[in-house]
């Protein structure tokens, strides 16, 4: 290649790449992800173009997050504190316990005797179910990235537009 295209193509990509982002986890809220404030998130990034939600998620010790799927794209986790699984499964995530789950599967969450933090990466919807297999309920990118925005407005947080890229 010569180096003027060489130079061209540089250009291009440094007009359209984004900017770095620095976020202190310290900095953000612990939102609540369940009603019952049985569970927590810590937005990350919200990426409205691939409909893509990273967040920090905190579970209570002892608790049972009802059935679920997650649609549209996989799921990836990195557990960082306690320990979970999924009912009826063989494994259990630890510290240190990295998940991918493909999207489809219809599961139950069960946290032990410590709460749980894991950083998801998140492609899709969030599906929930009752016990007779019936949908009752549906979080996506925007209903988590509005969870957050309506959160930080009742507690005088002004939220951080930068985590929206």
């Amino acid at each position: 290649m010569n180096s003027l295209i060489k130079e061209s193509v540089i250009k291009l990509a440094e007009k359209f790449q984004l900017p770095e982002r620095i976020v202190n986890i310290e900095d953000l809220p612990w939102v609540p992800f369940t009603d019952n404030h049985s569970s927590y998130f810590k937005p990350l990034r919200f990426d409205l173009n691939t409909g893509t939600w990273i967040y920090l998620f905190k579970i209570k010790s002892n608790q049972i997050l009802g059935r679920h799927r997650h649609t549209g794209g996989s799921v990836i986790g990195y557990n960082i504190q306690g320990k979970w699984r999924y009912e009826g499964r063989e494994w259990v995530a630890v510290l240190g316990t990295f998940i991918f789950e493909p999207p489809g599967d219809i599961h139950t969450l069960i946290t032990e005797e410590e709460e749980v933090v894991t950083l998801f990466i998140w492609g899709g919807s969030l599906q929930y179910f009752d016990e007779n297999d019936q949908i009752i309920g549906q979080d996506d990118i925007y209903t988590v990235l509005n969870k957050y925005k309506v959160y930080c407005g009742l507690h005088g947080i002004e939220p951080r537009d930068d985590l929206i890229y």
